[in-house]
């Protein structure tokens, strides 16, 4: 492969990277609720209103079922109730059912990780070390790209950076990079869904 084409590529994967980091932030903060199966404004009021009848007379039938209908059966009532009780946060439907299979409950919410290897929910959210990897990772990727820019006109005479003026090695590295933020991206996600499966557990009953 001509050392254009990897240079050109190089640039596609720089700005590939830069693309993770807002798709990432945007995912993060926004998507669950633009993306709530079924969840209108109109059904959330209705099951907020049940939620609220449910928890003043102790009857969750009426709960239960809407449950059941709104979410096809794939919901535990009681997880729903929980999360319906947080008066002061919205109702995050879209992570509900992205977990619905590792969501145990035995007298408390536990989570299901790989076959019956069950444990608590994390009680601290990594979201914020990890968006530091993120960023890191986003920047290192920027500095390869610039480093291949620089190699260009000026080849690095130390033998211990002689890699950097391969463009092949700084492209493969770069790929190894984007892999690796994807990577610890899903990671974030699934943490950080434990974690808040794990602060329904003051309002499960």
């Amino acid at each position: 492969m001509s050392d254009i084409a990897l240079y050109v590529m190089i640039y596609a994967a720089v700005l590939m990277s830069i693309y993770q980091v807002y798709y990432i932030y945007y995912e993060q903060h926004f998507a669950d609720f633009e993306k709530r199966p079924g969840m209108d404004a109109e059904a959330l009021e209705e099951l907020s209103r049940l939620a609220e009848q449910a928890r003043n007379t102790g009857d969750r039938e009426a709960f239960a079922r809407a449950v059941n209908e709104r979410f096809d059966g794939r919901v535990d009532p009681r997880v729903a109730l929980a999360a319906f009780s947080r008066d002061d946060e919205p109702v995050n439907a879209a992570m509900l059912l992205r977990r619905r299979r590792q969501i145990v409950t035995n007298g408390r919410i536990m989570v299901r990780h790989l076959a019956s290897w069950t444990t608590r929910p994390p009680s601290r959210d990594l979201r914020g070390t990890l968006i530091i990897v993120i960023i890191a990772l986003c920047l290192s990727v920027l500095g390869l790209g610039g480093l291949s820019v620089y190699t260009i006109g000026y080849e690095l005479g130390s033998p211990a950076f002689a890699w950097a003026n391969d463009p092949a090695v700084l492209l493969s590295l770069i790929a190894l990079l984007i892999v690796a933020t994807h990577l610890v991206y899903k990671l974030d996600v699934y943490l950080h869904d434990l974690y808040e499966i794990g602060r329904l557990n003051p309002h499960f009953r």
